[in-house]
């Protein structure tokens, strides 16, 4: 069974082959189902796609979920469940009350493939199959647990301790011999109430919906067990990290001996306190960021930084910007161990003094190149155009002054290679942080001795019909930049909770400094705060 999810099918489960345990129920024209022999179930809840234009506080589908999903019910022998055709943002299958008041055939069908799963005396296992939108070559994986550093935290479990180490150590043991990753709940625990995983955890075994009730009480009574799996881009898009992945799950949920029978405790017996608590929050080293202009011309350029989110928690963004209207990106969230200006995650690494007088930056990783520069304007439309790229990047930088220095190394993508020697510029304090709108310029002169830093929330960037861009002139400055034109634009919209927005831009510039006639490449980023 092959699914494209770029292209939803137009046909539902009903123009597939026969299945058993659906024959009762009124299988919506979205869904695909699959008949297995084995105790699995694998559902794909956000395979299908927006086809209207973007609005505010749309979510973004899933990606080759649908098609993943479809490729491991063939592997394990499994059934399945698969989401193809339907927006998420008409009704979110993975939402405990969408499923139950728009579309509790889904839940029905849930129930009678778990009855047909375990009709031969095994416990089940529901493998919900999603989407991180990280470019990371990591599976995190949501049982209603966090883990960060040794330590489990969580309350509502959605497979028993047993299925946990065993199934799901497996699942990590499986990646990490293919040189990919497996966390537990490093971002999606699966853990809260409405989460369609939390169907398992027993937690709604009053639920005034019967088919709510009716699943929570089958795992309370130890007879399912479900996990998430969030799978970052790199394992989602075609490629040898994809094949690995399937190859990994596939490996981890071999059949053994003894295991998936029928406890004789009820699984959820684990329960009966809580795994753990979460540290309390301790103040957190300030981020730290780099951007730089990478070719003299300005066709190039460098936005990246790091920061810490928890006690045990970071993450990094590196963003590569060119004239030609592409970009690529990397950005992800992993552990962190504490040490300061250490940040490390999936192939990239970066370690800075504590003065972030000195940084050095290594990665061989995989970016997302996207065509356009306005893919975070509709996030869905952008990823569905975007490839994954290989990328080797070794860059030190040594301050000369107190916000500014030399940058030297190399960027290796496509098999090409470009070596970097230039002024960068670093700054303090997370992205996450800071409610002032601003904007700030930064541009070096032809010969790289001249330096201009502007941070005054009082400076303009106006756009023109003819593409240029004119700054209003601080006197006080001893070059002040008079006149600037962007070549290349970035613009990306983030939600900041209780009802504020940032909209960040960010980019390259020609500059012109002082009295002189001469352009120079610069850089500029302006927040504002809505």
């Amino acid at each position: 069974m092959s699914l494209d999810p770029l292209h939803p099918p137009k046909t539902s489960g009903a123009g597939t082959a026969p299945v058993s345990w659906a024959a009762q129920v009124a299988v919506p024209r979205y869904l695909t189902l699959r008949e297995g022999h084995r105790p699995i179930i694998v559902v794909a809840p956000h395979g299908g796609r927006r086809l209207r234009p973007i609005r505010r506080g749309d979510s973004v589908n899933d990606l080759y979920t649908a098609e993943m999903a479809a490729h491991l019910a063939e592997r394990l022998g499994a059934h399945a469940i698969i989401n193809g055709g339907l927006d998420r943002n008409e009704i979110d299958l993975n939402r405990i009350s969408h499923l139950a008041a728009k579309a509790p055939e889904v839940l029905a069908l849930l129930l009678t493939a778990i009855d047909a799963a375990g009709a031969g005396g095994e416990v089940p296992l529901v493998l919900f199959v999603h989407g991180w939108n990280m470019v990371l070559a990591c599976c995190d994986v949501g049982v209603g647990l966090r883990r960060r550093g040794p330590r489990l935290s969580g309350r509502h479990p959605t497979l028993s301790r047993g299925r946990f180490e065993g199934t799901i150590a497996d699942l990590e043991h499986e990646m990490a011999a293919r040189q990919l990753t497996a966390s537990i709940g490093r971002r999606y625990a699966a853990s809260g109430r409405d989460n369609a995983a939390q169907l398992f955890s027993g937690r709604h075994h009053d639920h005034e919906d019967a088919l709510v009730a009716r699943l929570a009480r089958l795992s309370l009574g130890g007879r399912v067990d479900a996990a998430q799996l969030e799978l970052g881009i790199a394992l989602r898009w075609p490629g040898w990290r994809r094949d690995a992945c399937i190859d990994a799950i596939v490996a981890a949920l071999e059949p053994r001996a003894g295991s998936g029978r029928l406890p004789v405790a009820p699984a959820r017996n684990w329960l009966e306190a809580p795994i753990g608590e979460e540290e309390p929050a301790a103040p957190l080293e300030r981020g730290f960021s780099l951007q730089a202009v990478l070719q003299r011309d300005g066709s190039a350029a460098l936005f990246c930084g790091v920061e810490a989110t928890s006690a045990h928690s970071m993450a990094a963004r590196f963003c590569f910007v060119f004239a030609d209207g592409t970009m690529m990106l990397l950005v992800g969230e992993g552990d962190w161990d504490g040490r300061a200006g250490h940040y490390s995650l999936e192939g990239a690494s970066w370690v800075s003094s504590p003065d972030a007088g000195r940084i050095r930056i290594s990665i061989r990783a995989p970016f997302i190149r996207y065509p356009t520069h306005d893919a975070y304007l509709d996030l869905e439309a952008g990823l569905s155009r975007a490839e994954l790229v290989d990328a080797q990047v070794e860059l030190s930088y040594e301050a000369s002054a107190e916000k500014h220095g030399r940058l030297h190394g190399h960027v290796v993508f496509d098999g090409r290679r470009m070596d970097i020697g230039a002024v960068a510029f670093t700054d303090r304090g997370g992205r996450r942080g800071g409610d002032a709108s601003r904007v700030r310029v930064f541009a070096a002169a032809a010969d790289e001795t001249m330096i201009v830093a502007v941070r005054d929330d009082t400076l303009e960037i106006c756009d023109a019909e003819d593409g240029t861009a004119v700054i209003r002139t601080i006197p006080e400055l001893a070059a002040p930049l008079r006149e600037a034109r962007i070549i290349a634009r970035v613009p990306v919209w983030r939600p900041l909770g209780e009802g504020r927005f940032a909209r960040w831009t960010f980019g390259i510039a020609q500059c012109r400094l002082g009295a002189g006639d001469e352009w120079v490449a610069g850089l500029f980023d302006s927040l504002e705060i809505f």
